[in-house]
């Protein structure tokens, strides 16, 4: 097993921008991930400085090490050092208050973006010391939730901040009396600075996107391959003539980094979801812009992505039962250009008119609107979009007026309506990125979703105190007069309208109920994902004799090491994976979504065992078919 990573296996890893889950920016703008790996060195600055200023970046100050990377790989070397050291400090004391799988992600941390920037403050004691200046000046006007928590001021956790703070500021005089420090930094920055200007300049050339740019042109790529799915004659005709929803669930990459090969689940209006195999074929600009998209389907499959074999390398060959559309007849049954003329094609479905055409709405009413970026998790999906339900629960109280309701969240989402005897809801418009469904609410009430999945005629909006700006115009439109008041929903609850007194109970409808939501056709997700896969047989917890196996795979499969025995223990092992949290993989099995922060787990795949698949997000996978370990904690450990 390696012990150390190559640098250029460091760079790479910095250069994508691979980040904890953030709620930074919505997809119609470029998300900070994006920005911080944009070839314009002004996008990179201007993400950075959004991110120190984010209140969430306070409370995951892992996000600032992202920050620091972006920075130096666009040449603003004193930035990134004092982004770096930022990160280090307020995470150092993160760590105390917050176990899980901080200290290991830290660890990463540390061994991916440190050899990028710690050069530029060796090099020069007298940069370190301003840098070390500003942190320290930054930190003390700046709120930590750490630090300025009640435990933080006496007892132990009390002597390690100050020891953490010392160390800071120790780092100036260590750098300035150590000059073989200085020397070796020097070289380290030269050599970092000559790996990362050609690499850069590969990602940045003729043929690439910008990351900022590839996000939003995977967003069209997705919604052409939607388009498709939504209008081709020989989808239309497997679904019976009509098409409930469509929605991309998966894509392989192609092109630029761009998805090639795309699973869009359709969901008929009568029968079971089926999957559209959409192949797209891109070109791009001179000056570095997405041109052409051209979509085709490749073939119709029943089976998800989970179902499907690990050797097969395409489904439309490899299952048996795929259908693929004829090679012979008019040019539009088999492939389409949405990129020239998207509308054209789309004229014929007539869409849904954005607001409530038979509401009669009295003289005097109030428009509330309420809504969070997510609600707190659920233990199973709503849709095939791989990220997790969540519900809201919305309690409604408006005795002195009659209501309507503008709910949005950008997270698929369940909202469960329940309201006061006095309180008389007149309508409801929900939206959202993702796929949003409303419990609770009289089948007789109006209700209108519009989210980016369903392509709604209202378009997508969610609602959060920094995303205001679209819901006065849209009120106007759909109700002609502006929001009175907004609620914000916290940990998967909101209030609207007047205080209700303790005891008083709300009426809520049993037609829709929030279980009638799940999508059984994809995983459930997060921890609840993996219990339900062990009660299948799919996954067994890991015991400590799969780590001694592991161990002793690795030795047999490797070079005999020219160490010395250490007295009662012999030759050193490899380091064996971690059993808390670890399962062995039995079957074919796919990865539910949200194994991200605390909710990752490690894996063991036996030998014969096919590759699962979906996204392990943050875990780590143990393959004894390779005998190497994926993902971004194996270097710890």
């Amino acid at each position: 097993m390696p012990t150390r990573i190559p640098f250029l296996a460091i760079l790479a890893f910095c250069l994508a921008a691979i980040a904890l889950p953030s709620n930074a920016a919505p997809p119609r703008d470029a998300s900070i991930t994006a920005r911080l790996a944009s070839c314009d060195a002004a996008i990179v600055r201007a993400a950075a400085d959004e991110m120190l200023r984010d209140p969430k970046t306070l409370r995951e100050p892992l996000m600032l090490f992202h920050a620091a990377s972006g920075e130096r790989v666009a040449g603003r070397k004193e930035e990134a050092a004092f982004l770096y050291l930022a990160a280090r400090l307020r995470t150092s004391r993160q760590i105390l208050f917050e176990k899980g799988d901080r200290p290991l992600l830290l660890t990463v941390m540390i061994m991916t973006t440190g050899p990028l920037v710690m050069p530029v403050l060796e090099a020069d004691p007298e940069l370190a010391r301003r840098v070390v200046r500003r942190v320290i000046d930054w930190d003390r006007s700046t709120p930590d939730p750490f630090r300025d928590q009640e435990a933080a001021k006496s007892g132990e956790i009390a002597e390690k901040l100050a020891e953490i703070d010392a160390g800071l500021a120790r780092l100036p005089d260590q750098i300035r009396d150590d000059p073989d420090r200085v020397a070796k930094a020097r070289d380290a920055d030269e050599q970092a600075e000559r790996q990362i200007k050609p690499t850069h300049a590969e990602r940045c050339g003729p043929g690439t996107l910008d990351p900022v740019d590839a996000e939003t042109a995977t967003e069209r790529i997705k919604s052409q391959a939607e388009s498709l799915a939504r209008t081709h004659p020989f989808v239309l005709g497997h679904a019976g003539g009509t098409v409930k929803s469509v929605s991309v669930g998966a894509w392989k990459q192609g092109a630029a980094r761009l998805p090639g090969r795309l699973t869009v689940s359709v969901t008929p209006v009568t029968g079971k979801t089926f999957y559209a195999e959409v192949d797209a074929e891109v070109t791009i600009t001179s000056d570095r812009k997405l041109g052409s998209v051209k979509t085709s389907l490749a073939c119709i499959t029943d089976l998800w992505i989970g179902q499907r074999d690990a050797s097969w390398k395409d489904v439309c060959l490899g299952d048996p039962k795929a259908i693929k559309p004829p090679d012979t007849g008019a040019a539009e049954l088999k492939q389409f250009d949405f990129g020239a003329d998207t509308k054209s094609q789309e004229s014929a479905a007539q869409k849904p008119t954005c607001g409530f055409p038979e509401l009669k709405l009295p003289a005097e009413f109030s428009v509330f609107a309420a809504g969070a970026y997510s609600g707190r998790k659920i233990s199973f999906q709503i849709d095939q979009s791989g990220h997790e339900g969540t519900q809201i629960d919305v309690a409604v109280n408006s005795p002195d007026t009659p209501v309507v309701l503008m709910l949005g969240a950008y997270e698929p989402t369940i909202w469960n309506i329940g309201w006061s005897k006095e309180t008389r809801i007149l309508a409801v418009l929900v939206g959202g990125y993702h796929r949003q469904a409303v419990a609770g609410l009289e089948k007789s009430t109006p209700l209108l979703v519009s989210s980016y999945d369903n392509r709604g005629p209202c378009g997508y909006f969610y609602i959060t105190p920094d995303n205001l700006a679209p819901l006065n115009p849209l009120s106007k439109r759909v109700f002609g007069r502006p929001v009175d008041m907004v609620f914000p929903a916290t940990t998967g609850k909101v209030l609207v309208g007047k205080p209700i007194l303790a005891g008083v109970a709300l009426i809520t409808s049993a037609e829709t109920t929030p279980e009638s939501f799940q999508d059984k056709t994809a995983p459930m997700a997060g921890p609840a994902g993996l219990e339900d896969a062990v009660r299948k047989g799919l996954l067994r917890k890991a015991t400590a004799a799969d780590a001694e196996a592991w161990s002793d795979a690795v030795i047999q499969n490797s070079p005999q090491r020219d160490i010395p025995p250490v007295a009662g223990q012999g030759i050193p092992k490899p380091p064996k994976p971690p059993t808390y949290n670890a399962y062995v993989v039995l079957k074919p099995f796919t990865y539910p979504s949200g194994l991200y922060g605390g909710n990752s787990a490690t894996f063991l795949i036996p030998k014969g065992v096919p590759k699962p698949g979906g996204n392990p997000g943050h875990s780590a996978v143990y393959d004894f078919n390779t005998l190497n370990c994926q993902g971004a904690l194996c270097s710890a450990r």
